[in-house]
């Protein structure tokens, strides 16, 4: 015979209602994964071996997270999602703290005096990191959010996943080994993260192998475990802590798109400044273009009358001096004139010469010795016969 689901869920539902010991039973654990609802409280009870999802409302003594209690009430079985739930109707706390919450305590108390959460040791997270190591599950919805925000934000992001089991048996040796393979890489941040749980899914980030890992991890840490209000050790350890993966995303990688804008929107506007600064000085240019040509011109102007009279003047100065080196000329003149001896020998006068030059005595003429007499219209040859020399 096959049934569907409904009917099946319906069938046990049937179970529990008429089982008398599940609808009024008396249970003993520690309170964990407390969760405080609209209405009530969500918690888990837990021993060594198990766990059981348990809810109450305010009206009940409210549950405290670490303690040992007795929760009395009945067990529910939810048809539609096929899940067990207490609900409880009367809750008693005892003076006992659970084991595993001392165990946590302790550790805690331990790192804590050892200095692994301290601020001062926590490096920088780079705001743009080219390439991220990741420590999660490779099933998970962890490193696929993780992926789409990155290359979402930072298309140029290199993301490299250590595969991990992130709860049960040997998941703490996994993580811690996956934290020290990148701390030896030169990736620029490491990632470590799951999704939500209970404390018992998340024990594995509050193990001391994993918290030392991460404290002595070369590169930054970013811890993405569980939800906003869940918190673990390797939350403290880390160098900063993310509510969900896609925050931590957020933390090591820059939005190209907004930078886009943001500098679009900045050259817009230092275009339109610029414009506005260039209409500006243009009309303070060509206001003070104006205001030189008219000085300039008004300085030519002046500057050419200047220019004007200096001339007349050196040109009435330059005629004086003509005249009166003209009237110098001609009084040399008419004296070189009268020292002319072309106009001495149209008077009348004559030169004798021989053979040496020019007679200046008769003492320089022999008997019998040609010379020449040389008048203004010609030359006479002619002999010495005779001489009388003038007596002094």
């Amino acid at each position: 015979m096959t049934i569907s689901v409904t009917q099946l869920n319906n069938y046990i539902r049937g179970l529990f209602d008429i089982d008398g010991v599940l609808n009024n039973v008396s249970v003993c654990g520690e309170v964990t994964n407390l969760k405080k609802s609209r209405d009530g409280w969500y918690f888990s009870l837990k021993d060594d071996a198990a766990s059981l999802n348990c809810f109450c409302y305010e009206s009940v003594t409210a549950p405290e997270e670490g303690k040992q209690a007795v929760a009395e009430g009945q067990i529910n079985y939810f048809v539609k999602n096929g899940s067990v739930s207490f609900f409880v109707r009367r809750l008693t706390a005892t003076n006992n703290t659970g084991a595993a919450y001392l165990r946590f305590i302790e550790l805690k108390e331990k790192l804590n005096k050892e200095g692994i959460f301290d601020d001062e040791r926590k490096k920088e997270i780079p705001r743009c990191c080219k390439t991220v190591g990741v420590v999660t599950s490779e099933t998970g919805a962890v490193i696929h959010d993780i992926e789409n925000v990155c290359l979402r934000r930072q298309p140029f992001t290199k993301i490299i996943l250590f595969p991990v089991k992130v709860q049960g048996v040997g998941a703490e040796s996994e993580i811690a080994s996956g934290i020290r393979y990148f701390s030896d890489t030169d990736v620029d941040a490491v990632i470590v993260g799951r999704g939500g749980g209970s404390n018992e899914d998340l024990s594995a980030f509050n193990t001391e192998e994993v918290v030392r890992a991460v404290a002595n991890c070369e590169k930054p840490v970013i811890s993405a475990v569980g939800h906003g209000t869940d918190f673990t050790l390797c939350d403290f350890a880390a160098d900063r802590r993310a509510v969900t993966p896609s925050e931590a995303a957020e933390f090591v990688t820059v939005d190209v798109q907004a930078i886009k804008k943001r500098i679009e929107t900045l050259l817009t506007r230092s275009s339109s400044l610029i414009e506005e600064r260039l209409k500006q000085r243009s009309g303070k240019v060509v206001l003070n273009a104006h205001r030189i040509n008219s000085r300039a011109l008004v300085n030519f102007v002046r500057t050419k009358n200047s220019i004007l009279i200096l001339l007349s003047d050196i040109e009435r100065r330059v005629t004086e001096k003509i005249k009166k080196h003209e009237k110098t000329y001609e009084t040399v003149l008419a004296k070189i004139s009268s020292l002319n001896p072309v106009n001495v020998l149209m008077r009348g006068y004559g030169y004798i010469s021989n053979e040496e030059g020019i007679v200046k005595s008769v003492g320089n003429l022999k008997l019998d010795e040609k010379f020449t007499v040389t008048m203004f219209d010609g030359k006479i040859n002619a002999i010495v016969k005779g001489k009388e020399k003038n007596e002094s």
